[in-house]
C-alpha cells in the first residue's frame, strides 16, 4: 500500500478501523493463470508455450505454432475471499471478490521464416462490492458500518514476434503495453454507546501506464526434451492518481472537529516499481500422447519508498498433460504463489500480511475440426498472519480462491 493511501487511512480509521485494506492483491506475483493449456497445467508452461498463449510466458515457443494461423480466446470466472479471525468484536471480517472477465485473446501466424502474433491477458484483477454491519463491538462502540468498492485491473497487450536460431533452439520477444486502472471508494460508520457518531469517506483513484518487456528463449538439446527461459520487467511511464478523505465526529473524539469539513484532496505522479521476472522450465515428452512438465519462477525484491518494499520469491510449477485419443486430452498441474512480504512480527503496527498460497488446477479438451473448445478450473488455498487492525495485534488469516475458464482455440 503506498504512503499516500497509508495517510488517508490514518486520517480515515479509528481504533476499530482496519490499517491493511489494500486496493489489490500486492503481496502476491502469481495471482491469476494465464490461458487454456497452460492454466489446465498450473502455469508450467515455459519451456511449452507452442500456441498463442505463449506470446505470455514465453515467446520464443510461438515459432512451433502450425503453419496456419492459431487463435485462442479465454472467459474466466474467478472468486476469491480472505478471512481475518477476531477482528471486530472478537468476531471474524471476510473480504470478497469476484468477476467475470476475458483473461486472454491471442493470435499467431506465419510471416515468412518469423512468427508473429498479438494478444491480450488479464494477470490480475480485484473486483469487491461489499457492505457490512456489526454490533455490540466493543465496550464504547455499539455499532459499526462498512461500505466498500474495489475496482483494481492489470491489462497487458502487443505484439509478439519469434525466430529460429538453428534447427532446435529459438528466441522470442513479446512488447506489452502494461495498463493499470484502480478506484477504491471507503466509507465507515461508528456509533458509539454514549450516542455520539463518527463517520468518514475515502476516495482513491490510480492509472499507470507502462511497457512490459518479454524476451524468451527455447532449447531442446535432445530428443523428447524441451528447455526453456523468460526474462520480463514492467516500467511504469506514467502515472497519475488522487486521494480524497473526509471525516465528521459530532463529539470531536476522532476527528478534527464536530462540523462536517471539505474533502482533503492528494495528488501524485510516484511511479510504482515492478520485480524482475525470470523463469525457467523444462518438458519432457515421453510419447506422442503425454507431456510432463516444470516451471521455477524468481521475482527479484524491491525497495520503492513510495509504494513499500517486497521480498523476493520463489514460485515452482509443475503439470501433465495426456491425450485420452485424437478427440480428448486432459491436463492438471500444481503450483505455489509465495508472498513478498516479510514474516510476521509482534508488537509492532502496519504490518503486511504473510499468506503463502498453494494452487491445482484441472482442464479438459475436446477437439474437432481444426478447433477446440476447454473447459477448466483452478483453487488455491493460504494460511497465515496479517495484522488489519490499527493496533498491535496479529489475526489469523485465511484465503480460498478458484477460477473458472472457457476457451476455444482453433
Amino acid at each position: 500500500m503506498s504512503i499516500f493511501l497509508r495517510a488517508a487511512y490514518v486520517l480515515l480509521i479509528s481504533s476499530i478501523g482496519f490499517s491493511t485494506l489494500t486496493i489489490a492483491d500486492e503481496y502476491h506475483y502469481n495471482n491469476m493463470l494465464i490461458g487454456d493449456r497452460a492454466s489446465g497445467m498450473g502455469g508450467a508452461y515455459t519451456a511449452i508455450s507452442d500456441d498463442a498463449t505463449g506470446m505470455f510466458y514465453n515467446p520464443a515457443g510461438i515459432l512451433y505454432v502450425g503453419e496456419r494461423n492459431f487463435s485462442a480466446s479465454v472467459n474466466a470466472y474467478y472468486s476469491q475471499s480472505k478471512k481475518y479471525e477476531n477482528v471486530i468484536g472478537n468476531r471474524p471480517f471476510e473480504r470478497n471478490s469476484s468477476a467475470l472477465l476475458a483473461n486472454f485473446f491471442g493470435i499467431v501466424k506465419p510471416m515468412g521464416s518469423f512468427k508473429v502474433g498479438f494478444s491480450y491477458a488479464v494477470p490480475d484483477a480485484v473486483s469487491e462490492d461489499q457492505n457490512q454491519n456489526f454490533s455490540n463491538v466493543s465496550s464504547t462502540v455499539s455499532r459499526f458500518t462498512m461500505n466498500l468498492n474495489n475496482r483494481d485491473s492489470t491489462y497487458n497487450f502487443g505484439p509478439s514476434i519469434a525466430a529460429e536460431l538453428d534447427n532446435d533452439l529459438s528466441v522470442g520477444l513479446s512488447l506489452y503495453i502494461h495498463k493499470r486502472d484502480v478506484q477504491l471508494i471507503l466509507n465507515q460508520f461508528q456509533e458509539r454507546v454514549d450516542s455520539s457518531n463518527q463517520w468518514s469517506n475515502y476516495y482513491f483513484k490510480l492509472s499507470e501506464t507502462g511497457a512490459r518487456p518479454v524476451l524468451g528463449i527455447m532449447w531442446s538439446p535432445v530428443d523428447k526434451l524441451s528447455l526453456g527461459a523468460s526474462l520480463s520487467q514492467t516500467w511504469v511511464i506514467s502515472a497519475t492518481g488522487e486521494g480524497q478523505s473526509t471525516c465528521w465526529d459530532s463529539s470531536a473524539v476522532e476527528c478534527s472537529a464536530s462540523i462536517l469539513q471539505a474533502p482533503s484532496t492528494v495528488g501524485f505522479t510516484s511511479k510504482r516499481k515492478y520485480p524482475v521476472r525470470m523463469a525457467v522450465g523444462a518438458a519432457y515428452f515421453p510419447d506422442s500422447n503425454l507431456i510432463l512438465s516444470g516451471d521455477l519462477t524468481y521475482n527479484t525484491a524491491i525497495t520503492d519508498a513510495n509504494y513499500g518494499n517486497k521480498e523476493s520469491t520463489l514460485n515452482a510449477a509443475i503439470g501433465v498433460e495426456y491425450y485420452l485419443n485424437k478427440n480428448w486430452a486432459v491436463r492438471t498441474g500444481g503450483y505455489t504463489n509465495i508472498a513478498n512480504t516479510p514474516a510476521i512480527q509482534a508488537g509492532v503496527t502496519s504490518i503486511e500480511e504473510k499468506i503463502n498460497l498453494y494452487g491445482l488446477s484441472l482442464s479438459v479438451s475436446n477437439f474437432t475440426n481444426g478447433s477446440s473448445i476447454t473447459l477448466g478450473t483452478s483453487i488455491n488455498y493460504g494460511k497465515g498472519k496479517s495484522q488489519i487492525l490499527n493496533n498491535t495485534s496479529v489475526q489469523d488469516a485465511t484465503t480460498l480462491g478458484w477460477l473458472m475458464f472457457l476457451s476455444s482455440s482453433y
